[in-house]
């Protein structure tokens, strides 16, 4: 694999700064100890040598993080100043020695540099030495090689304009200026917190800073200056990729992600931002991070409210009456014996009655079976074994393997509706889709005992789409009611346009969702104690409840009204969409000067924008990049050329070897394969980092993907700008399909990002 161009993601070479060979690099510590080492030899030059005297900039608050950075101890500078002395050595004494950047230089200079080497080492020893010997107070500050400190604000302040503002920035009081009511401690991406009266948090020997930023393409969280000569390895991406693959470093670095990224993140959620420290780190020990795969069920509307979960990374859908759980209530009082009787009893047994006999087990069985009367715990007993059947993973081959097969075992019209636009395979079946053709299989075994769960809770119904730093649950747990809805990990559809891969649910589209978990004791013992808190949860539990209504009112109203309520709305993943192109079909004049725009944007004459794609209504969704909420696209890249932007922009850089894997990550054919008209090469230098046993093969096409205009720097895309009839939008889907009712009830118009 060709280098990467580190100019565009990192900073050039400067002074002493190396390209390390493999072998020293397997010198580190930090790769010694993992199970299976990376293969460096597939990533020559993904890795640099930093030499960093006091006073260099490592990295900058505030700028795009797209490489980690590793502080070597003394003991691995003194491993690889070794290795390297004896290459020198050997060279010098006319053996062959591979070693690109030796090969280079002349027997004088080999000379120089051993020398310098020697004395290095002997630096190096002396130092190891004496913080060996030292004692642990006096170590640690000699391990101290760093500091992490904030320029500028982590928040935006909004300052007054005018004379108004221009007077209480001249004359305010200290208190008025310096007032800070927020935490002693600020989380950052580091080892450490930054102590807020300093703004400034140590770095030492051994430490791992900068990949929370890296691998979750956000801007660096502080500037790290270097406060003594020390040495950092520089990594992108792919070789931090290959750490977290190791089962004994991922566990170590889970560890490091829930102390220094889940609670930082936690505390600066504006839920918790009114929490004072000895608040918050009651709480803090209580905190879970838990994932679930796409299509896993979060919570079920009906389960006991037993925590509130707050979102970390991915998407939750929110759906109302889409429980599936049994509750005791559903069932007459008077029925129960008849009930006993047919769910034991010795029917002609189809499929569905013996496994469900299966479930039951024998005892339970004749224990219903010989009831002559009502129990109460009976009845608590059979329902646990009825919700048990219905929540259990997958479909049974026994009932069949595709949908036909399933929708076969029963000639109900409405069963066979149900499972109309599910996957036709059971097996890419979500887990909300299982349960719920679970339980209308019991319904249509034994219709006189088993409730029509459809006809007690009306019609299913999106509620929200809610992304990171949103939460679920709050309302159950504060009103102390079950779940009132239904939670679901939200991926991207399996019928997007164009889309070349197989089911995402299997794998092939990697998707999660990351949620904080806090149980109920903890929170509600908190919102004792803290009116900010509660004040807060209030308010969250008072605009979900009015957003319910004004649906629900929308609803009777007109049914059709609701746009992100349909089948095709999920089959598209518009939601998804946070900057979706939308192509008003009754104002466009198919002049072209969206798309004439776009290629005039671009240096190469590629168009971004393609006027092809599916109907939605009256717009069109034409194929263009929707800057998704999650980005699949960016998973896996060999190379480590696309990345997002400062504005959350995807782009592709130019050392994109043309795998075409992210296109055929994109579920909705966005990123294009374009042909190159000369097709490119390693030069001198990089065969000659490559060696001589690499296999060559040259760059024939490149992915392009639209980059929302960012590289012209006017803050729009041209193609929106360019339309001359306004029929061109850039929205943000969450906004336009389903925030636009108002409080009676009726839609209201409103500005969409263009």
């Amino acid at each position: 694999m060709l280098p990467p161009d580190l100019s565009a993601i990192a900073e050039d070479l400067q002074g002493d700064d190396q390209l390390l060979e493999a072998a020293e690099l397997r010198q580190i510590a930090l790769f010694e100890q993992l199970k299976k080492a990376p293969s460096f030899e597939r990533f020559p030059g993904f890795t640099v040598l930093r030499h960093c005297r006091p006073g260099r900039v490592i990295c900058e608050q505030g700028e795009p993080g797209a490489t980690a950075f590793a502080i070597l101890t003394s003991r691995d500078v003194l491993a690889i100043r070794q290795s390297q002395l004896d290459a020198l050595k050997r060279l010098v004494a006319g053996e062959e020695v591979d070693h690109a950047e030796f090969e280079r230089l002349d027997a004088s200079l080999l000379r120089q540099l051993a020398s310098e080497y020697e004395r290095e080492i002997r630096d190096l020893e002396l130092r190891c030495q004496q913080m060996e010997e030292s004692e642990p107070d006096e170590r640690r500050q000699l391990e101290q090689v760093a500091a992490a400190q904030l320029v500028v604000g982590l928040e935006p302040v909004m300052r007054p304009r005018g004379l108004k503002g221009w007077l209480r920035r001249i004359f305010g009081s200290k208190e008025s200026r310096g007032a800070a009511d927020g935490p002693a401690m600020i989380p950052v991406d580091g080892p450490s917190d930054i102590d807020a009266s300093l703004k400034q948090a140590p770095l030492f020997e051994g430490e791992l800073f900068g990949e929370m930023s890296c691998l979750n393409r956000s801007p660096r969280s502080a500037t790290v200056v270097a406060t003594r000569d020390c040495y950092l390895l520089e990594m992108v991406r792919n070789v931090l990729d290959t750490l977290h693959n190791d089962p004994q470093y991922k566990q170590k670095m889970d560890q490091v992600y829930r102390e220094r990224v889940l609670e930082g993140h936690v505390r600066r959620l504006s839920l918790f931002a009114g929490l004072t420290d000895e608040e918050f780190a009651g709480l803090q020990p209580q905190i879970e991070l838990v994932e679930f795969a796409s299509g896993d069920v979060i919570c079920e509307e009906g389960d006991e409210s037993d925590c509130i979960y707050l979102i970390r990374s991915g998407v939750v859908k929110v759906v109302a009456n889409a429980g599936t759980r049994l509750q005791e209530s559903e069932i007459n009082p008077r029925d129960w014996i008849d009930v006993y009787r047919d769910l034991a009893g010795e029917d002609e047994e189809s499929p569905v009655v013996a496994l469900w006999h299966e479930s039951l087990g024998e005892d339970l069985r004749n224990e219903l079976l010989q009831a002559t009367e009502p129990d109460e715990s009976l009845n608590r007993r059979l329902v646990e074994v009825l919700n048990d059947f219905i929540r259990t993973t997958g479909i049974p081959k026994s009932l069949g393997k595709s949908r036909l097969e399933i929708a076969s075992l029963f000639e109900d019209v409405d069963f066979s509706d149900l499972l109309a636009n599910l996957p036709e395979s059971c097996q890419n079946w979500s887990e909300l889709e299982t349960r719920s053709c679970r339980r209308r299989l019991l319904e249509l075994a034994f219709p006189g005992s088993v409730p029509r769960r459809d006809s007690s809770i009306g019609v299913r119904r999106n509620l929200a789409y809610l992304g990171r730093g949103e939460s679920v649950g709050e309302m159950g747990v504060v009103l102390n009611e079950p779940r009132n809805a239904t939670c679901v990990a939200y991926d991207h559809p399996d019928s997007g346009f164009h889309q070349r891969l197989p089911d995402s649910r299997t794998g092939a589209v990697p998707s999660r969702v990351e949620l904080v978990r806090i149980p109920r004791g903890a929170l509600t013992d908190l919102i004792g104690r803290s009116d900010k808190l509660r004040t807060a949860i209030d308010k969250i539990v008072a605009d979900r409840q009015t957003d319910t209504q004004l649906q629900t009112r929308q609803l009777s109203l007109d049914p059709g009204s609701l746009k992100g309520q349909t089948p095709q709305f999920e089959q598209l993943g518009l939601i998804q969409g946070q900057k979706l192109m939308l192509v008003d079909l009754d104002r466009c004049t198919r002049c072209g000067s969206c798309v004439d725009a776009c290629v005039a944007a671009h240096e190469d004459g590629n168009t971004r924008l393609y006027l092809d794609g599916p109907r939605y209504g009256n717009y069109l969704v034409p194929l263009t990049c929707r800057q998704c909420l999650d980005p699949v696209c960016m998973i896996g890249c060999p190379v480590g050329a696309i990345n997002r932007g400062e504005n959350g922009e995807i782009q592709i850089k130019n050392w994109c070897i043309g795998c075409r894997l992210c296109a055929e990550q994109c579920p909705y054919g966005s990123i294009q394969m374009n042909h190159l008209p000369t097709p490119v090469e390693p030069n001198e230098q990089q065969l000659a980092m490559l060696g001589e046993d690499s296999e060559i093969k040259k760059v024939h096409s490149r992915a392009v993907v639209c980059d929302m205009c960012s590289s012209l720097g006017d803050g729009g895309p041209s193609c929106v700008y360019a339309c001359p009839h306004e029929a061109a939008l850039r929205v943000r889907a969450s906004d336009f399909f389903f925030d636009n009712l108002d409080q009676e009830g009726g839609v209201v118009t409103r500005e969409v990002a263009s």
